[in-house]
């Protein structure tokens, strides 16, 4: 409301200005020294000319300031509405995106979003009041000359209603081949040592100078429309000029209108063709804006997959009884069908140029969204998985590479929905909990555990950042992490690089382990947590392991031999079912699957690991 006064303050200045002209040529300039019949004096004019300016310097002072303000706040409220929205999607709609892509719909389509309100932009609404009311003056002052001035304004409408639409095709081609960039920018930095390695660094140059090239060819196309659809309103402007001084000079010159009130006329006449002009200049922002608000609503229209239930239930704690029964999963990955471009080959770097579906238009289109058309490409991942874990076991995954191992225990914290069957947690199927209490009692510990930028306290305490730092001690103590840390000058407030690069595979393991144990869960996932490490590391992680493990229901994807011959469930997978399922020596006995895998590591085992796990 506060915009929306201010803005009607500012046409003041404009709409009182010629009015006010004509006052000083006919009333007061024109009758000589003195008072005027109708009263006005120069005093009287130029004193309300200064109230005037003086109220418009204020007034656009304070509502800038406004403005601006409020344009920072909604993007402020746009960003985070559309990370919580991101948040909340599973993850299937992080497996067919890059994470640049998503990044630009948070970045620059939300900053692209705010020209809406800077830019001038907002003024458009008050610039169609202003028309509409220099319009009626216009008649006001003369009938026959505003007729005659306004004549060539159907040409501007057809000119802006065709070129217009062009105008918002050439922005979303800018805006998707930006995400283009985005997406191949981000994953090359992420894997800037493998680019290194194999010396691509010129090729992947290459590959983002094409890229760019390509947005300059659409943001230059844009803009050519946008300059031509501007130098037609300043031609309706120049022309409507020309007709008023030409014909209303003849009306001056035949006593049909005063000096005063054609001068008056021509200021009206600017109030009505400048919004118009200033439509023009900025019509490109707002087009590009409006590409970007479709952008951002697309992903908030995306829903979820994984969500609460209407009344989900509380889950303060929990015993870790999980059975899976009768649980099939087929992933479905959307995949961009290729468009066709000019007769070129299809280039996945390249975004062709968007074009609206018809060549001429007599009133303005509706331009609905063109989401770019996809595939769904469907694989089979489980099928019919039933077991049961009890409360504090440890159930072993093992299988060759494609199984459905990690897809199996992404059901637990609820990453994926079953799509057939059930997971029930403690009798009740795991859809009845309330999502966040559910994950409050799973911790995971990956081969490739991430790490934050930031301290070694935040990275433990991530989980539980209430913590105190004993409890961060204990647990990095359980975790063979505290001796390593304790070393390092600023200890615990040592800030890791993104991802903890500053560290090896065994430091980031163990204190992603300490992660874990601070979190105190009644349910462990461990999805290969010791593949990748050297042999000393290998062992203080294992080590650490055995004390996250204790009296906790503990899912084991496994690498390390020793660990399966401990589980007290051995499930062998293999095509996305179980194909054995039992403890060491049951399995050994039966021979088959888990036998082959165990006859094949045994002989891979060295002398230690062997010793251990017959020992074991």
């Amino acid at each position: 409301m506060a915009i929306v006064a201010l803005g009607l303050l500012q046409f003041i200045v404009p709409l009182s200005g010629p009015w006010l002209t004509k006052i000083m040529i006919d009333d007061v300039l024109g009758l000589g020294p003195g008072q005027s019949e109708s009263g006005w004096t120069l005093k009287q004019v130029v004193t309300i000319f200064a109230l005037i300016y003086l109220v418009s310097v204020i007034v656009t002072y304070i509502r800038n300031n406004v403005m601006s303000r409020l344009g920072n706040r909604m993007v402020a409220g746009i960003r985070r509405q559309l990370y919580e929205h991101i948040q909340k999607l599973s993850q299937r709609f992080y497996d067919s995106r890059q994470v640049g892509s998503i990044l630009s719909r948070v970045i620059n389509d939300v900053n692209g979003a705010q020209n809406l309100v800077g830019s001038n932009v907002i003024n458009v609404a008050f610039d169609l009041i202003m028309v509409v009311i220099a319009a009626c003056l216009l008649f006001s002052l003369n009938w026959k000359l505003a007729l005659l001035s306004l004549w060539i304004l159907p040409i501007y409408y057809l000119s802006f209603t065709n070129l217009n639409v062009r105008i918002r095709f050439a922005s979303r081609s800018v805006n998707r081949q930006m995400e283009r960039i985005s997406g191949v920018l981000v994953e090359r930095i992420s894997g800037m040592k493998i680019v290194q390695s194999f010396n691509r660094e010129r090729t992947e140059l290459a590959r983002f100078d094409k890229q760019s090239d390509q947005y300059v060819n659409h943001a230059m196309s844009a803009q050519l429309l946008s300059n031509i659809l501007g130098r037609i309103s300043q031609t309706v402007g120049y022309s409507g000029t020309l007709i008023t001084w030409s014909v209303g000079g003849l009306f001056v010159l035949h006593g049909d209108m005063t000096v005063g009130a054609l001068v008056a006329f021509n200021g009206y006449l600017g109030q009505l063709y400048g919004p118009i002009q200033r439509f023009a200049e900025v019509n490109v922002t707002i087009q590009n804006a409006m590409t970007n608000i479709e952008r951002i609503f697309e992903v908030l229209d995306i829903e979820p997959d994984v969500k609460n239930a209407e009344h989900p239930l509380p889950l303060p704690l929990c015993l870790g009884d999980i059975r899976f029964n009768n649980v099939s999963f087929t992933y479905e990955t959307e995949l961009p069908v290729p468009r066709p471009n000019a007769g070129k080959p299809y280039d996945p770097d390249i975004v062709e140029r968007q074009k609206p579906p018809k060549p001429f238009y007599w009133l303005p289109p509706k331009t609905q969204p063109d989401p770019l058309p996809t595939v769904t490409e469907s694989r089979v991942a489980l099928e019919n998985i039933t077991f049961h874990a009890k409360p504090g076991q440890v159930i072993a995954l093992v299988g060759p590479s494609g199984a459905g191992k990690s897809t199996l225990i992404n059901f637990i914290p609820r990453f994926y929905d079953v799509d057939e069957g059930a997971v029930y947690l403690d009798g009740r199927n795991i859809k009845e909990y309330d999502i966040n209490d559910l994950r409050k009692q799973i911790a995971v510990v990956l081969q490739e555990n991430i790490l934050f930028s930031g301290t070694v306290y935040e990275n433990i305490a991530y989980g539980r950042p209430e913590a105190t730092m004993q409890e961060v001690y204990e647990a990095a103590k359980a975790a063979n992490a505290h001796e390593f840390v304790s070393k390092w000058e600023k200890g615990y407030d040592t800030v890791l690089g993104e991802r903890g690069v500053r560290l090896s595979g065994g430091q980031k393991q163990r204190l992603a382990i300490a992660r874990a144990l601070l979190k105190n869960p009644r349910i462990l996932i461990l999805d290969e947590a010791t593949s990748a490490l050297d042999a000393e590391s290998e062992e203080l992680v294992t080590e650490a392991l055995n004390n996250l493990m204790k009296n906790r229901t503990t899912f084991v994807i496994a690498h390390r031999l020793a660990t399966v011959v401990r589980a007290d469930l051995i499930i062998a997978m293999e095509h996305g079912k179980i194909a054995q399922s039992g403890t060491h020596e049951q399995l050994i006995r039966k021979g088959g699957l888990y036998r082959e895998l165990y006859e094949k590591q045994l002989k891979a085992m060295r002398p230690k690991d062997l010793k251990e796990m017959l020992l074991s």
